[in-house]
Protein backbone atom coordinates (compact mmCIF):
# COMPACT_ATOMS: atom_id res chain seq x y z
CA UNK A 1 0.00 0.00 0.00
CA UNK A 2 1.28 3.34 -0.94
CA UNK A 3 0.78 6.05 1.75
CA UNK A 4 3.27 9.02 0.64
CA UNK A 5 4.85 10.21 -2.92
CA UNK A 6 7.91 11.52 -2.17
CA UNK A 7 9.46 12.31 -4.86
CA UNK A 8 7.74 12.93 -8.29
CA UNK A 9 8.54 11.38 -12.09
CA UNK A 10 8.62 13.89 -14.54
CA UNK A 11 7.08 13.38 -17.57
CA UNK A 12 8.89 14.41 -21.23
CA UNK A 13 6.06 15.05 -23.76
CA UNK A 14 6.89 16.89 -27.01
CA UNK A 15 6.54 20.64 -27.23
CA UNK A 16 4.28 20.37 -30.88
CA UNK A 17 1.36 20.98 -28.41
CA UNK A 18 3.17 24.42 -27.46
CA UNK A 19 5.70 25.38 -30.31
CA UNK A 20 5.54 24.80 -34.17
CA UNK A 21 8.91 23.83 -35.05
CA UNK A 22 8.50 23.35 -38.31
CA UNK A 23 7.39 27.17 -38.43
CA UNK A 24 11.34 27.66 -36.42
CA UNK A 25 13.07 26.31 -39.45
CA UNK A 26 11.32 28.09 -42.06
CA UNK A 27 11.33 31.41 -41.10
CA UNK A 28 13.57 33.34 -39.22
CA UNK A 29 11.79 36.70 -39.65
CA UNK A 30 8.71 35.02 -38.47
CA UNK A 31 10.28 33.91 -35.87
CA UNK A 32 11.34 36.85 -34.18
CA UNK A 33 8.24 38.50 -35.11
CA UNK A 34 6.45 35.60 -32.66
CA UNK A 35 5.62 35.63 -29.09
CA UNK A 36 8.08 35.16 -26.88
CA UNK A 37 7.74 31.80 -25.76
CA UNK A 38 8.30 30.76 -29.44
CA UNK A 39 11.94 31.07 -29.02
CA UNK A 40 11.89 28.72 -25.43
CA UNK A 41 13.24 25.07 -25.46
CA UNK A 42 11.80 22.40 -27.85
CA UNK A 43 11.23 20.01 -25.28
CA UNK A 44 8.86 20.93 -21.92
CA UNK A 45 7.88 18.98 -18.91
CA UNK A 46 4.28 17.80 -18.13
CA UNK A 47 4.43 15.29 -14.67
CA UNK A 48 1.57 13.79 -12.89
CA UNK A 49 1.76 13.05 -9.07
CA UNK A 50 -1.35 10.61 -7.70
CA UNK A 51 -2.64 10.91 -4.50
CA UNK A 52 -1.85 8.13 -2.14
CA UNK A 53 -3.94 4.90 -1.63
CA UNK A 54 -7.37 5.19 0.15
CA UNK A 55 -9.59 2.84 1.70
CA UNK A 56 -13.12 2.88 -0.13
CA UNK A 57 -15.31 6.00 0.92
CA UNK A 58 -12.04 8.22 0.95
CA UNK A 59 -10.94 10.80 -1.72
CA UNK A 60 -8.53 10.61 -4.31
CA UNK A 61 -6.55 13.75 -6.60
CA UNK A 62 -3.70 14.45 -8.90
CA UNK A 63 -1.19 16.91 -9.25
CA UNK A 64 0.44 18.08 -12.90
CA UNK A 65 3.28 20.02 -12.25
CA UNK A 66 4.03 21.93 -15.59
CA UNK A 67 7.61 23.26 -16.67
CA UNK A 68 9.11 25.68 -18.68
CA UNK A 69 6.38 27.81 -19.54
CA UNK A 70 5.78 31.43 -19.76
CA UNK A 71 3.21 32.53 -17.57
CA UNK A 72 1.90 35.42 -19.82
CA UNK A 73 2.12 33.53 -23.11
CA UNK A 74 1.55 30.57 -22.70
CA UNK A 75 -1.46 29.59 -20.99
CA UNK A 76 -3.91 26.82 -21.57
CA UNK A 77 -6.48 24.11 -20.29
CA UNK A 78 -4.97 20.89 -18.13
CA UNK A 79 -7.92 18.01 -18.01
CA UNK A 80 -7.33 15.25 -15.40
CA UNK A 81 -9.55 11.81 -16.16
CA UNK A 82 -9.56 8.84 -13.94
CA UNK A 83 -9.64 5.52 -15.21
CA UNK A 84 -11.21 2.37 -13.16
CA UNK A 85 -11.10 0.14 -10.98
CA UNK A 86 -9.24 -2.15 -12.88
CA UNK A 87 -9.06 -0.38 -16.18
CA UNK A 88 -5.36 -1.23 -17.09
CA UNK A 89 -5.19 0.15 -20.57
CA UNK A 90 -7.35 3.14 -20.08
CA UNK A 91 -10.13 1.72 -22.39
CA UNK A 92 -13.52 2.13 -20.69
CA UNK A 93 -15.01 5.24 -19.76
CA UNK A 94 -13.56 7.21 -17.03
CA UNK A 95 -14.65 7.08 -13.61
CA UNK A 96 -14.03 11.02 -13.14
CA UNK A 97 -13.12 14.00 -15.11
CA UNK A 98 -12.54 17.65 -14.76
CA UNK A 99 -15.35 19.68 -16.02
CA UNK A 100 -14.59 22.41 -16.65
CA UNK A 101 -10.79 21.87 -17.33
CA UNK A 102 -8.18 23.74 -15.21
CA UNK A 103 -7.18 26.75 -16.89
CA UNK A 104 -3.58 26.85 -16.37
CA UNK A 105 -1.10 30.06 -16.96
CA UNK A 106 2.59 29.52 -17.47
CA UNK A 107 4.59 26.81 -15.13
CA UNK A 108 3.18 25.45 -11.41
CA UNK A 109 1.80 22.71 -10.29
CA UNK A 110 -2.20 22.46 -10.95
CA UNK A 111 -4.25 19.93 -8.69
CA UNK A 112 -7.40 18.09 -10.09
CA UNK A 113 -9.68 18.71 -7.15
CA UNK A 114 -11.28 15.15 -4.91
CA UNK A 115 -13.04 12.33 -6.51
CA UNK A 116 -14.25 9.79 -4.07
CA UNK A 117 -15.00 6.13 -5.73
CA UNK A 118 -17.60 3.97 -4.31
CA UNK A 119 -15.86 1.04 -5.73
CA UNK A 120 -12.69 -0.24 -4.43
CA UNK A 121 -9.62 -1.41 -7.40
CA UNK A 122 -6.39 -0.06 -9.32
CA UNK A 123 -7.10 3.45 -10.52
CA UNK A 124 -5.19 5.38 -13.11
CA UNK A 125 -4.51 9.13 -13.94
CA UNK A 126 -4.33 10.88 -17.26
CA UNK A 127 -3.63 14.07 -17.88
CA UNK A 128 -4.27 16.48 -21.29
CA UNK A 129 -2.56 19.82 -21.82
CA UNK A 130 -4.00 21.61 -24.57
CA UNK A 131 -2.08 25.00 -25.17
CA UNK A 132 -3.31 28.55 -26.29
CA UNK A 133 -0.98 29.34 -28.62
CA UNK A 134 -1.20 26.12 -31.12
CA UNK A 135 -4.32 24.43 -30.02
CA UNK A 136 -2.73 21.12 -29.98
CA UNK A 137 -2.60 18.53 -26.89
CA UNK A 138 -0.07 16.45 -25.57
CA UNK A 139 -1.42 13.76 -22.90
CA UNK A 140 0.23 11.53 -20.40
CA UNK A 141 0.13 8.08 -21.22
CA UNK A 142 -2.38 5.56 -19.86
CA UNK A 143 0.83 3.32 -17.70
CA UNK A 144 -0.44 0.78 -14.97
CA UNK A 145 3.12 0.04 -13.81
CA UNK A 146 3.99 3.79 -13.48
CA UNK A 147 3.25 4.41 -9.31
CA UNK A 148 2.75 8.38 -10.08
CA UNK A 149 -0.25 7.84 -12.16
CA UNK A 150 -1.91 4.56 -9.93
CA UNK A 151 -3.98 4.99 -6.89
CA UNK A 152 -5.25 2.28 -5.02
CA UNK A 153 -8.79 2.29 -3.00
CA UNK A 154 -8.51 -0.72 -0.86
CA UNK A 155 -11.23 -2.03 0.71
CA UNK A 156 -12.93 -1.46 4.21
CA UNK A 157 -12.01 -3.53 7.08
CA UNK A 158 -15.53 -4.05 8.67
CA UNK A 159 -15.28 -5.76 12.20
CA UNK A 160 -18.03 -8.39 13.25
CA UNK A 161 -19.13 -8.70 17.05
CA UNK A 162 -21.51 -11.38 18.23
CA UNK A 163 -23.31 -11.44 21.28
CA UNK A 164 -25.12 -15.05 21.90
CA UNK A 165 -28.37 -15.19 24.21
CA UNK A 166 -26.64 -15.91 26.82
CA UNK A 167 -26.90 -19.45 29.43
CA UNK A 168 -30.65 -21.32 28.72
CA UNK A 169 -32.72 -23.29 30.43
CA UNK A 170 -32.82 -26.63 28.53
CA UNK A 171 -35.52 -26.64 26.15
CA UNK A 172 -35.09 -23.09 25.72
CA UNK A 173 -34.34 -21.43 22.34
CA UNK A 174 -30.91 -19.52 21.51
CA UNK A 175 -29.85 -17.15 19.16
CA UNK A 176 -27.03 -15.13 17.91
CA UNK A 177 -26.25 -11.40 17.27
CA UNK A 178 -23.84 -10.22 15.08
CA UNK A 179 -23.54 -6.30 14.53
CA UNK A 180 -21.30 -5.31 11.44
CA UNK A 181 -19.46 -2.16 11.92
CA UNK A 182 -16.79 0.05 10.20
CA UNK A 183 -17.62 -1.21 6.57
CA UNK A 184 -18.41 0.46 3.39
CA UNK A 185 -21.62 0.21 2.41
CA UNK A 186 -21.75 -3.81 3.29
CA UNK A 187 -23.54 -6.30 0.90
CA UNK A 188 -23.28 -9.77 1.12
CA UNK A 189 -24.27 -12.17 3.87
CA UNK A 190 -23.83 -13.03 7.45
CA UNK A 191 -23.74 -16.89 9.05
CA UNK A 192 -24.13 -18.10 11.73
CA UNK A 193 -22.87 -21.82 13.11
CA UNK A 194 -23.40 -23.25 16.67
CA UNK A 195 -21.09 -25.80 18.01
CA UNK A 196 -21.43 -27.87 21.08
CA UNK A 197 -21.65 -29.14 23.32
CA UNK A 198 -17.98 -29.83 24.63
CA UNK A 199 -16.60 -28.74 21.28
CA UNK A 200 -14.29 -25.91 22.07
CA UNK A 201 -12.62 -25.41 18.83
CA UNK A 202 -15.24 -25.55 16.97
CA UNK A 203 -14.13 -28.71 14.58
CA UNK A 204 -17.20 -31.03 14.54
CA UNK A 205 -19.80 -30.26 12.34
CA UNK A 206 -22.06 -27.70 13.35
CA UNK A 207 -25.70 -27.92 15.24
CA UNK A 208 -27.00 -25.61 12.98
CA UNK A 209 -26.28 -22.97 10.61
CA UNK A 210 -27.92 -20.47 9.04
CA UNK A 211 -27.47 -17.30 6.81
CA UNK A 212 -29.30 -13.71 6.47
CA UNK A 213 -28.66 -11.40 3.71
CA UNK A 214 -27.75 -7.83 4.60
CA UNK A 215 -29.80 -4.76 3.83
CA UNK A 216 -29.01 -1.06 3.75
CA UNK A 217 -29.26 0.86 7.03
CA UNK A 218 -29.10 -2.65 9.07
CA UNK A 219 -26.41 -2.87 11.39
CA UNK A 220 -27.23 -5.64 13.53
CA UNK A 221 -28.95 -9.23 12.36
CA UNK A 222 -30.18 -12.15 14.50
CA UNK A 223 -29.31 -15.97 13.50
CA UNK A 224 -32.54 -18.28 13.19
CA UNK A 225 -33.27 -19.24 16.80
CA UNK A 226 -32.53 -23.17 18.10
CA UNK A 227 -33.16 -25.29 20.38
CA UNK A 228 -30.70 -27.59 22.30
CA UNK A 229 -31.76 -31.03 23.38
CA UNK A 230 -28.58 -31.81 25.68
CA UNK A 231 -26.79 -29.76 28.74
CA UNK A 232 -23.76 -28.53 28.08
CA UNK A 233 -21.55 -25.76 26.81
CA UNK A 234 -22.17 -24.14 23.28
CA UNK A 235 -20.07 -21.97 21.24
CA UNK A 236 -21.62 -19.88 18.04
CA UNK A 237 -19.15 -18.26 15.27
CA UNK A 238 -20.29 -15.63 13.01
CA UNK A 239 -18.59 -14.84 9.54
CA UNK A 240 -19.41 -11.79 7.32
CA UNK A 241 -18.60 -12.84 3.58
CA UNK A 242 -17.63 -9.97 2.14
CA UNK A 243 -18.10 -7.94 -0.98
CA UNK A 244 -16.14 -5.66 -3.76
CA UNK A 245 -15.95 -3.14 -1.22
CA UNK A 246 -15.40 -4.76 2.08
CA UNK A 247 -13.14 -7.75 3.27
CA UNK A 248 -14.65 -11.07 4.94
CA UNK A 249 -14.78 -10.96 8.87
CA UNK A 250 -15.55 -12.85 11.67
CA UNK A 251 -15.63 -14.13 15.24
CA UNK A 252 -13.62 -16.55 16.47
CA UNK A 253 -14.35 -20.08 18.07
CA UNK A 254 -14.47 -19.65 22.09
CA UNK A 255 -15.72 -15.84 21.87
CA UNK A 256 -16.57 -15.78 25.27
CA UNK A 257 -19.49 -13.44 24.25
CA UNK A 258 -20.44 -16.51 21.77
CA UNK A 259 -19.68 -18.83 24.88
CA UNK A 260 -23.20 -20.33 26.58
CA UNK A 261 -24.64 -23.09 28.72
CA UNK A 262 -27.82 -25.32 28.39
CA UNK A 263 -28.62 -25.39 31.85
CA UNK A 264 -30.87 -28.15 33.73
CA UNK A 265 -34.23 -26.58 34.68
CA UNK A 266 -35.57 -28.02 37.51
CA UNK A 267 -38.94 -27.94 39.01
CA UNK A 268 -40.56 -25.53 41.89
CA UNK A 269 -43.27 -26.52 43.55
CA UNK A 270 -44.93 -24.44 45.97
CA UNK A 271 -47.56 -24.89 48.83
CA UNK A 272 -48.66 -22.36 51.10
CA UNK A 273 -49.65 -22.69 54.49
CA UNK A 274 -53.27 -22.72 55.62
CA UNK A 275 -56.13 -19.79 55.86
CA UNK A 276 -55.81 -17.88 59.23
CA UNK A 277 -57.38 -15.54 61.23
CA UNK A 278 -55.52 -11.98 61.59
CA UNK A 279 -53.10 -12.55 64.12
CA UNK A 280 -51.52 -15.98 62.80
CA UNK A 281 -48.47 -16.74 61.18
CA UNK A 282 -48.97 -17.62 57.53
CA UNK A 283 -45.58 -19.37 55.90
CA UNK A 284 -44.83 -20.80 52.36
CA UNK A 285 -42.60 -24.11 51.65
CA UNK A 286 -40.74 -25.08 47.97
CA UNK A 287 -39.57 -28.17 46.95
CA UNK A 288 -37.16 -28.51 44.04
CA UNK A 289 -36.58 -31.19 42.01
CA UNK A 290 -34.86 -32.45 38.67
CA UNK A 291 -31.97 -30.16 39.85
CA UNK A 292 -27.99 -31.19 39.13
CA UNK A 293 -27.02 -31.28 42.40
CA UNK A 294 -28.34 -27.71 42.75
CA UNK A 295 -26.89 -25.26 44.77
CA UNK A 296 -27.46 -21.16 45.35
CA UNK A 297 -30.72 -20.10 47.33
CA UNK A 298 -34.67 -20.05 47.30
CA UNK A 299 -35.80 -16.50 48.50
CA UNK A 300 -39.23 -16.04 49.38
CA UNK A 301 -41.72 -13.09 49.07
CA UNK A 302 -45.28 -12.60 50.26
CA UNK A 303 -47.42 -9.54 48.36
CA UNK A 304 -50.97 -8.11 49.45
CA UNK A 305 -53.13 -8.27 51.00
CA UNK A 306 -55.20 -8.23 48.06
CA UNK A 307 -52.31 -7.14 45.43
CA UNK A 308 -53.27 -9.92 42.56
CA UNK A 309 -50.85 -9.08 40.20
CA UNK A 310 -47.57 -8.75 42.50
CA UNK A 311 -47.10 -5.33 41.85
CA UNK A 312 -46.76 -3.18 44.77
CA UNK A 313 -43.35 -3.70 47.46
CA UNK A 314 -43.75 -7.67 48.79
CA UNK A 315 -44.72 -7.25 52.67
CA UNK A 316 -42.16 -10.00 53.25
CA UNK A 317 -39.09 -10.96 51.95
CA UNK A 318 -37.44 -14.16 53.38
CA UNK A 319 -33.40 -13.97 53.86
CA UNK A 320 -32.09 -16.34 51.38
CA UNK A 321 -32.71 -19.81 52.38
CA UNK A 322 -29.37 -21.97 51.05
CA UNK A 323 -30.14 -24.95 48.73
CA UNK A 324 -28.26 -27.71 48.68
CA UNK A 325 -29.96 -30.12 46.03
CA UNK A 326 -32.98 -31.76 45.43
CA UNK A 327 -35.56 -31.09 48.55
CA UNK A 328 -38.06 -28.91 50.59
CA UNK A 329 -37.02 -25.66 51.47
CA UNK A 330 -39.26 -23.42 54.43
CA UNK A 331 -39.72 -19.27 54.09
CA UNK A 332 -39.99 -18.89 57.66
CA UNK A 333 -43.12 -16.94 59.19
CA UNK A 334 -44.89 -13.66 59.29
CA UNK A 335 -47.33 -12.24 60.86
CA UNK A 336 -49.53 -10.34 58.35
CA UNK A 337 -51.35 -7.33 60.35
CA UNK A 338 -53.80 -6.40 57.86
CA UNK A 339 -56.83 -8.90 56.68
CA UNK A 340 -57.17 -9.79 53.06
CA UNK A 341 -55.66 -12.14 50.70
CA UNK A 342 -51.83 -12.62 50.47
CA UNK A 343 -50.06 -14.26 47.27
CA UNK A 344 -46.31 -16.30 48.07
CA UNK A 345 -43.84 -16.18 45.66
CA UNK A 346 -40.81 -18.14 45.30
CA UNK A 347 -37.49 -17.78 43.65
CA UNK A 348 -34.63 -20.38 42.38
CA UNK A 349 -31.61 -18.41 42.00
CA UNK A 350 -30.09 -21.30 39.72
CA UNK A 351 -26.63 -21.56 40.19
CA UNK A 352 -23.64 -23.02 37.10
CA UNK A 353 -25.62 -25.91 36.11
CA UNK A 354 -29.13 -25.38 36.97
CA UNK A 355 -31.62 -22.76 35.71
CA UNK A 356 -33.24 -20.57 37.91
CA UNK A 357 -36.86 -20.86 38.12
CA UNK A 358 -40.09 -18.75 39.83
CA UNK A 359 -43.43 -19.06 40.61
CA UNK A 360 -46.24 -17.42 39.29
CA UNK A 361 -48.04 -14.75 41.07
CA UNK A 362 -51.85 -15.75 42.26
CA UNK A 363 -50.69 -19.55 41.68
CA UNK A 364 -53.55 -21.86 43.72
CA UNK A 365 -50.96 -22.82 45.99
CA UNK A 366 -49.51 -19.46 47.04
CA UNK A 367 -52.53 -17.68 48.33
CA UNK A 368 -53.24 -17.38 51.31
CA UNK A 369 -56.02 -15.55 53.08
CA UNK A 370 -55.86 -13.78 56.36
CA UNK A 371 -59.39 -13.43 57.74
CA UNK A 372 -60.52 -10.58 59.63
CA UNK A 373 -63.47 -9.94 61.94
CA UNK A 374 -66.33 -11.11 59.85
CA UNK A 375 -68.33 -7.93 58.81
CA UNK A 376 -72.42 -8.07 58.41
CA UNK A 377 -73.74 -7.71 54.92
CA UNK A 378 -77.87 -6.35 53.87
CA UNK A 379 -79.92 -8.52 52.22
CA UNK A 380 -83.18 -6.59 51.05
CA UNK A 381 -85.51 -8.64 49.18
CA UNK A 382 -88.68 -7.93 46.50
CA UNK A 383 -91.08 -10.20 45.68
CA UNK A 384 -92.87 -10.39 42.35
CA UNK A 385 -96.54 -8.64 41.87
CA UNK A 386 -99.38 -10.59 43.18
CA UNK A 387 -100.83 -12.94 40.26
CA UNK A 388 -103.90 -15.24 39.64
CA UNK A 389 -102.80 -19.71 40.06
CA UNK A 390 -101.19 -20.86 37.18
CA UNK A 391 -98.89 -17.57 36.72
CA UNK A 392 -95.12 -17.78 38.13
CA UNK A 393 -94.03 -15.88 40.70
CA UNK A 394 -90.43 -15.09 42.50
CA UNK A 395 -87.95 -13.41 44.81
CA UNK A 396 -85.20 -11.18 44.21
CA UNK A 397 -82.86 -9.81 46.84
CA UNK A 398 -80.21 -7.62 46.90
CA UNK A 399 -76.96 -8.25 49.09
CA UNK A 400 -74.79 -5.36 49.75
CA UNK A 401 -72.11 -4.23 52.54
CA UNK A 402 -70.33 -7.61 52.16
CA UNK A 403 -66.85 -8.48 51.97
CA UNK A 404 -65.91 -10.29 48.63
CA UNK A 405 -68.57 -12.36 50.02
CA UNK A 406 -68.89 -15.72 48.30
CA UNK A 407 -71.38 -18.88 49.87
CA UNK A 408 -75.47 -19.22 48.85
CA UNK A 409 -78.54 -17.26 48.90
CA UNK A 410 -81.51 -19.53 49.86
CA UNK A 411 -85.07 -18.69 48.67
CA UNK A 412 -87.73 -20.51 50.73
CA UNK A 413 -91.73 -20.12 49.75
CA UNK A 414 -94.26 -20.71 52.07
CA UNK A 415 -98.07 -20.94 51.61
CA UNK A 416 -100.64 -20.82 51.13
CA UNK A 417 -101.94 -19.15 54.08
CA UNK A 418 -98.54 -20.18 55.72
CA UNK A 419 -98.31 -16.74 58.02
CA UNK A 420 -95.59 -17.85 60.38
CA UNK A 421 -93.70 -20.15 57.93
CA UNK A 422 -94.37 -23.30 59.64
CA UNK A 423 -94.70 -25.32 57.20
CA UNK A 424 -91.85 -27.24 54.72
CA UNK A 425 -91.74 -24.57 51.89
CA UNK A 426 -93.82 -25.60 48.59
CA UNK A 427 -90.55 -24.34 46.79
CA UNK A 428 -86.84 -24.10 47.51
CA UNK A 429 -84.11 -22.60 45.37
CA UNK A 430 -80.05 -21.83 46.15
CA UNK A 431 -78.02 -19.40 44.32
CA UNK A 432 -74.63 -18.99 44.12
CA UNK A 433 -73.41 -15.62 45.86
CA UNK A 434 -69.96 -14.40 44.24
CA UNK A 435 -69.84 -11.18 45.55
CA UNK A 436 -72.27 -8.05 46.31
CA UNK A 437 -75.29 -7.43 43.94
CA UNK A 438 -78.60 -8.59 43.15
CA UNK A 439 -79.54 -12.50 42.88
CA UNK A 440 -82.65 -13.68 41.42
CA UNK A 441 -84.40 -17.43 42.56
CA UNK A 442 -86.47 -19.50 40.26
CA UNK A 443 -89.86 -19.23 39.33
CA UNK A 444 -92.94 -20.91 40.84
CA UNK A 445 -96.14 -22.10 39.55
CA UNK A 446 -99.01 -22.15 42.49
CA UNK A 447 -102.02 -23.65 41.78
CA UNK A 448 -103.68 -22.89 44.46
CA UNK A 449 -104.98 -19.57 45.37
CA UNK A 450 -103.89 -17.69 48.71
CA UNK A 451 -101.02 -15.77 50.35
CA UNK A 452 -97.55 -16.89 49.66
CA UNK A 453 -94.19 -15.51 51.35
CA UNK A 454 -90.60 -15.53 50.35
CA UNK A 455 -87.71 -16.07 53.07
CA UNK A 456 -84.18 -15.59 51.89
CA UNK A 457 -81.58 -16.52 53.88
CA UNK A 458 -78.05 -15.79 53.07
CA UNK A 459 -75.16 -18.59 54.32
CA UNK A 460 -72.37 -16.47 55.00
CA UNK A 461 -68.47 -16.80 54.45
CA UNK A 462 -65.03 -16.70 56.29
CA UNK A 463 -65.51 -12.65 56.52
CA UNK A 464 -69.32 -11.75 55.98
CA UNK A 465 -71.92 -13.20 58.76
CA UNK A 466 -75.31 -14.77 57.75
CA UNK A 467 -78.29 -12.95 57.25
CA UNK A 468 -82.03 -13.63 56.31
CA UNK A 469 -85.33 -11.92 55.84
CA UNK A 470 -88.28 -12.58 58.10
CA UNK A 471 -91.42 -14.58 57.84
CA UNK A 472 -93.96 -12.05 56.92
CA UNK A 473 -92.26 -9.05 55.67
CA UNK A 474 -94.60 -7.25 53.23
CA UNK A 475 -92.42 -7.04 50.84
CA UNK A 476 -92.04 -10.98 50.25
CA UNK A 477 -95.98 -11.97 50.11
CA UNK A 478 -97.66 -12.61 47.11
CA UNK A 479 -101.05 -13.29 46.71
CA UNK A 480 -101.96 -15.54 44.32
CA UNK A 481 -105.84 -15.46 43.55
CA UNK A 482 -108.76 -17.92 41.52
CA UNK A 483 -109.26 -17.07 38.42
CA UNK A 484 -112.77 -15.58 37.59
CA UNK A 485 -114.27 -17.87 34.73
CA UNK A 486 -114.80 -15.98 31.37
CA UNK A 487 -118.12 -15.26 29.82
CA UNK A 488 -122.21 -14.92 31.22
CA UNK A 489 -123.19 -16.65 34.49
CA UNK A 490 -124.74 -20.76 34.29
CA UNK A 491 -128.06 -21.25 32.55
CA UNK A 492 -131.19 -21.27 35.10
Amino acid sequence: MRTARSISTARRVAHGALLSLAVLAAAGNAAAAAPASLTQADLQELSIVASADVTVGGPVSATVTLSDLDPVTETGLLTFSLYGPNDPDCSGDPAFVTVPPVPTAGEADYPSGPFVPQTAGTYLWVASYTGDLSGETVTTTCDPDDPDTVVTVLRAEPTLSTVASGNTPLGGTVVDTATISGGFEPTGTITFRLYGPGDTVCEAAPLTTSTVDLVADVDSYDSAGFVPTVVGDYRWRADYSGDVNNTPAGTACDDPAENFRILTAPDLDTDASADVDLGGAVSDTATLSGSADATGAITFLLFGPDDDECTADPVFTSAPVTVDGDGTYASGAFTPTAAGAYHWVASYSGDAANAGVTTACDDPDETVVVRGAPVTPTLVTDASHDTYVGKRIFDRATLSGGAAPTGTITFDLYGPDDATCARTPVATFAVPVNGNGDYVSGSFRPHTPGTYQWVASYSGDDGNTAVATSCGDPAEQVVVRKKEPYGPGPRP
